[in-house]
């Protein structure tokens, strides 16, 4: 297939990436971006069915997620992967709305249940100061700012050096929760269960409750991809990141969920500090005193920290994904720029900072103007923003892998997805049915049910919806309006004119010392 040859202002920019990754960082990187510990209390908040659905996701869903994210990402290895997958597939309108989607949802979430959740469990572990961070405006919005921008400041400078960041960060978390389940158990073991595992047995009601949050919760296989020309060897990489990082995630929350309803009752359980509060009791219950207080301490650095990793992941990639995408046309040639000396897409970085501060105070006046302080309320209509943006972003990406498959039959593909194009089409299927359902029900919480015109996350319908569509216009606006702009520069070439494999990359100049 002919195709137009790549700019040298593309080639330019691509010289400026450093390969710095290699396969333990991928996986690092990936169960940094899955395990996001501020999802575990709204999971958990549906009771003992959520154990039933988080197995029956993560074969339905996570397993052929990951088969997707294989094939693609080692036959289309290049920087602002999931971009690159939709533009090839669809072209530059759906990869603009892509770009944005993806990378917008990333300052929302930042600026909402990341920093709502690393604020309840300074609360919650580190006293209260002023009455409560969440129950004092200006406190909230200081420690909420500074949270943000230490995430952006480490993206900003360049990936070789600030790697180490979600690589600690997961090894934090997975000895988190190993720890927590270690307390679990002595809990049970000391003074019994106050929760319980009973009433597992499936209802449609609690999926469509729960089938949004499942899927936030399981996405990121393909955050590293985004970054594939900074990968060592992503065709024999990416494969077994997917497996690694696959199976420690899932057993990651696991642990952390049957955790949470073993020791919280019922009646307790809350979506934004459900694993906080879970900690907190079996600290006490095997503790107790001063002991308890010293390990608080610690668990809320923990805690802060991971949620400040996955945050930091997640914009190292979304960040990468927008600055490949303004460069090729779906934005503002301004955006598409990346540090000489870094590595990073700067001005992107500092966009995504700014967007999630001004998202922050929306929160903190909503939280105290509107809500009375309900900080459960609050956590509900951000996780509900955080949710359809984030899946609507795979809605292109994921009928991608059967487009290019026809479109690009002869690009190699050293790993591919068993049972030909049925198998194919099962897993794209699979995956697009979860993407779209958690979409809707995500914007109209409680559809096909009882409750499809009641209150949802403690707001009556009208003005939830209401806030919901107007960000969702928004940020569907946005994209076209991307598109738009990126007329003048746009980049038309095909596969594998603009995607050399990484094996070859050295012929565009990126740098790998």
């Amino acid at each position: 297939m002919a195709t137009a040859p790549v700019s040298q202002e593309i080639l330019a920019e691509k010289r400026k990436l450093r390969k710095s990754l290699f396969r333990w960082d991928l996986i690092f990187f990936t169960v940094a971006a899955i395990v996001a510990l501020d999802t575990l209390g709204a999971v958990s908040s549906q009771g003992a069915q959520a154990v039933f659905w988080l197995f029956f996701a993560g074969v339905t869903f996570f397993i052929p997620y990951g088969l997707l994210t294989a094939e693609l990402g080692t036959a289309f290895p290049v920087e602002g992967a999931v971009y690159e997958w939709v533009r090839l597939a669809f072209g530059h309108l759906a990869g603009a709305v892509t770009a944005v989607m993806y990378w917008l949802s990333n300052p929302i979430w930042l600026g909402g249940t990341l920093a709502v959740t690393a604020i309840a469990a300074m609360d919650t572990f580190w006293g209260k100061p002023f009455g409560g961070i969440q129950n004092t405006g200006w406190l909230e919005f200081l420690v909420g700012a500074a949270f943000i921008w230490v995430a952006v400041i480490w993206n900003i400078l360049s990936l070789r050096q600030m790697k180490w960041v979600p690589n600690l960060g997961t090894i934090v978390r997975l000895l988190l929760i190993a720890l927590f389940g270690v307390l679990v158990v002595a809990t049970g073991v000391s003074k019994g269960f106050a929760g319980t595992l009973s009433g597992w047995q499936p209802t449609s009601s609690v999926f469509i409750g729960v089938i949004g949050v499942l899927v936030f919760a399981f996405v990121g296989y393909e955050v590293s991809t985004n970054a594939s020309e900074e990968m060592q060897d992503p065709k024999r990489d990416i494969p077994r990141m997917v497996v690694g990082s696959g199976i420690i995630s899932i057993l990651a929350y696991a642990v952390t969920i049957i955790g949470v309803l073993v020791v919280v009752k019922q009646a307790d359980l809350t979506n934004v500090s459900g694993f906080v509060a879970a900690y907190q009791t079996v600290v006490g219950n095997v503790l107790g005193g001063t002991g308890a207080n010293i390990l608080n301490f610690f668990v809320g650095a923990a805690i802060v920290f991971s949620l400040l990793t996955s945050g930091t992941v997640w914009l190292m990639s979304s960040d990468r994904l927008m600055a490949i995408g303004a460069l090729e046309g779906s934005g503002p040639r301004a955006m598409g720029r990346f540090s000489a000396r870094f590595g990073t897409p700067v001005r992107v970085n500092v966009l995504s900072g700014i967007l999630a501060t001004v998202f922050l105070l929306a929160n903190v006046i909503v939280n105290h103007i509107f809500t009375g302080g309900n900080l459960a309320a609050l956590f509900g209509v951000v996780l509900t923003l955080a949710i359809s943006t984030t899946t609507f972003s795979y809605i292109f990406a994921f009928p991608a892998l059967v487009v290019l498959r026809n479109k690009y039959p002869n690009a190699s593909r050293p790993y591919r997805i068993p049972g030909g194009m049925v198998g194919a089409w099962i897993v794209m299927l699979l995956c697009e049915f979860y993407v779209v359902a958690a979409t809707v029900f995500s914007l109209w919480p409680g559809l096909f049910t009882s409750g499809v015109t009641g209150p949802s996350s403690g707001l009556d319908r009208a003005p939830f919806e209401i806030t919901v569509a107007v960000v969702m216009g928004i940020v569907l606006a946005i994209g076209a309006w991307f598109y738009l702009i990126g007329r003048s520069h746009r980049n038309t070439a095909g596969w594998p004119a603009e995607g050399i494999g990484a094996e070859q990359r050295p012929m565009a100049g990126v740098r790998r010392s």
